[in-house]
């Protein structure tokens, strides 16, 4: 059985009147010219043009994330170090379901690094410098991405990273009037470095630094592919030392991506007399420049000569009248 529906004439006149102001409405709101679209204006200059307000996707992150469709600016303030990892091209532009001209804002707004990573092996274009499989952010840091419509191996992302403070990249470590002790005098008699530890409220980071501090693993992350210049000192004192070297063979330096002997890329070495270093404390110290990548780890490290043989314990330590016992500092040029 089927159905109709009657209307009167009146009442069909009045809703086409209806359905034509709705149009014309909406094309007065929506269309200025041919082919741009504005939305309350009538001459839209642009493909699209807004005369007022724009809302869109915010998300708040504190652990490792993966952007989606969906995202737009996402925000970071983990209580340790993450990685925000971008989507991978489905396909190339112009195919269905390419990703071109997509855009992410992404901002650090805790205490520690961040690290912004490709997919697969796609790369960000991050000038000046090669393009990378991921990039850095380091406090306070924020990141422009739009995709380039890309896919596969090569860049897909161009980006455009803000740091707040270009004028100083420089972070500090310093400990105040502390001793620390080897926590092994075995390893350091055979020659394995030592981390010099710093704790946290010992170090002073700028804002926007080209590398920031991951207290977890007492190291130095670097946000910021470039040459660093790096200063270190320590005072160290060996009370009652004896072996059958008359000189303890003290190495202070830098360890890159691991702590091994292997790992030293800068340093200095520094002879000292048993007698002198049982009765105060000798400082040694080293000033060098250094090729480093974004996402590089270093560490300050010491250690001993193998064919130094003499027993004991070595320390790093605070003169009487020195406030520091271990100073360093770490500059992008």
């Amino acid at each position: 059985m089927g159905y109709s529906i009657y209307m009167k004439p009146k009442k069909l006149y009045i809703m086409k009147k209806l359905l034509m102001g709705f149009l014309s409405l909406l094309s007065y709101c929506l269309l200025g010219q041919l082919g741009n679209v504005g939305i309350n204006t009538v001459t839209p200059g642009s493909t699209l043009e807004i005369n007022g307000s724009l809302a869109a996707q915010y998300r708040l992150v504190s652990a490792d994330y993966n952007m989606s469709i969906t995202d737009y600016y996402v925000a970071y303030n983990g209580s340790s170090a993450g990685t925000i990892t971008l989507p991978g091209a489905i396909a190339a532009y112009p195919v269905q379901g390419h990703i071109k001209g997509r855009v992410y804002y992404i901002k650090n707004t805790g205490n520690f690094n961040v690290t912004i990573a490709a997919n697969g092996s796609e790369l960000i274009d991050n000038q000046p410098g090669a393009a990378a499989s991921s990039i850095g952010l380091g406090q306070g840091w924020a990141a422009i991405l739009i995709s380039n419509g890309n896919a596969g191996a090569g860049v897909t992302w161009e980006a455009v990273v803000i740091n707040p403070n270009n004028a100083i990249n420089t972070i500090i470590g310093m400990s105040s009037s502390s001793t620390y002790s080897l926590p092994s005098t075995a390893n350091f008699n055979s020659g394995i470095p030592q981390v010099l530890p710093f704790t946290v409220s010992e170090v002073q980071i700028n804002q926007g630094s080209t590398a920031s501090w991951d207290a977890a693993n007492n190291r130095f992350v670097i946000n910021e592919t470039g040459v660093y210049e790096l200063d270190a000192l320590s005072y160290f004192g060996a009370g009652g030392t004896t072996g059958s070297s008359n000189y303890i063979g003290v190495n202070l330096g830098i360890t890159k991506n691991g702590t091994a002997a292997a790992n030293i890329i800068a340093g200095t070495r520094s002879n000292i007399g048993q007698l002198i270093a049982g009765a105060g404390n000798t400082p040694i110290s080293f000033h060098c420049l250094v090729n480093l990548v974004a996402g590089d780890v270093i560490y300050l490290t010491i250690y001993r000569g193998s064919f130094d043989t003499a027993t004991g314990t070595v320390q790093s330590q605070a003169p009487s009248g020195v406030s520091e016992s271990r100073h360093f500092t770490l500059k992008k040029l």
